[in-house]
């Protein structure tokens, strides 16, 4: 039987469709519960561009005998007057099924991560983070969590197979908020929620 399986490797850049520059992208990989990965994206994106950073681990098995599924998440921020509010700042996040568990769950246990990681981020300087960079550490936290609970619930299926061996997958943020997966292999589609998340800022 381990004859028919394989451990497969693909990468992931992320494309800015959207007329706003984009900070803060995190993507949370899980193969089913054999593997996680877990990429965040520090520099921004601005309209039009494709990623100069790239997530260089998304584990996978191919075979006769795998039973995995590839699933993802995706956390991103979007620059604009209308994202920012004092101490507040407006995520966009993958929901395939408008799950709403997935707030309740962030709900509860982001904030005083949020409130630490921040603080962390800010060391010995009393002066407040740029918006963007709090929001990097929003999606990150948002992404972090989720992917480390098992459950794959609110998580977007799309599969990786052999083809897509040490190729990139794209992630695309569509004008529209939509998200779409391209791979060798083939093509998903899905659509995002927002939340105001609170953190401090400048």
């Amino acid at each position: 039987m381990a004859l028919c399986l394989t451990k497969r490797n693909a990468l992931v850049k992320i494309q800015n469709n959207t007329p706003d520059t984009i900070t803060g992208v995190s993507v949370s990989h899980k193969y089913s519960d054999v593997y996680k990965n877990q990429g965040d994206w520090t520099l921004p994106i601005a309209p039009g561009q494709l990623s100069t950073e790239t997530m260089t681990e998304v584990e996978y098995n191919t075979g006769a005998f795998t039973t995995g599924r590839d699933w993802w998440m995706v956390t991103y921020h979007r620059e604009n007057s209308a994202s920012v509010r004092p101490n507040e700042v407006k995520m966009w996040y993958s929901d395939p099924e408008n799950f709403r568990s997935i707030i309740d769950f962030l709900e509860k246990a982001a904030p005083s991560l949020i409130k630490t990681a921040i603080n962390v981020a800010k060391g010995s300087n009393p002066q407040l983070l740029p918006a963007a960079k709090a929001a990097q550490i929003v999606s990150k936290v948002m992404c972090k969590l989720m992917f480390n609970d098992e459950s794959t619930a609110g998580f977007k299926q799309h599969i990786l197979r052999s083809e897509d061996e040490g190729k990139v997958t794209v992630i695309t943020i569509n004008k529209d908020d939509t998200i779409t997966f391209k791979s060798v292999s083939g093509k998903s589609e899905t659509v995002t929620s927002t939340r105001w998340v609170a953190a401090e800022h400048a």
